[in-house]
């Protein structure tokens, strides 16, 4: 099965000794997993089973402010705001 943009559980292509899920997407953007083993709130929610993805404009350069949740890109305000609620 061909890597699936939506999908991180289909891309195949990793990050060096991280050995994170990379993708690279049809306007060249370049997107890495999250690291589950990290200490963030990010990383926490990818322990509970959400597949969550940060959008760089190329490997190796600027967060664009995008991530890809559970199949669904966010901005990193609207990601926020659905998955990081404060009681």
């Amino acid at each position: 099965m061909p890597a699936q943009f939506t999908d991180i559980m289909t891309w195949t292509d990793r990050l060096g000794t991280s050995q994170l899920r990379t993708f690279t997407d049809a306007n060249s953007r370049f997107w890495i997993e999250q690291n589950s083993r990290k200490q963030s709130r990010w990383a926490e929610l990818a322990r509970e089973g959400h597949l969550i993805a940060w959008e760089f404009d190329s490997p190796g350069g600027s967060y664009t402010g995008r991530l890809l949740i559970d199949g669904e890109v966010y901005s990193s305000a609207e990601a926020t705001k659905k998955f990081l609620k404060t009681n």
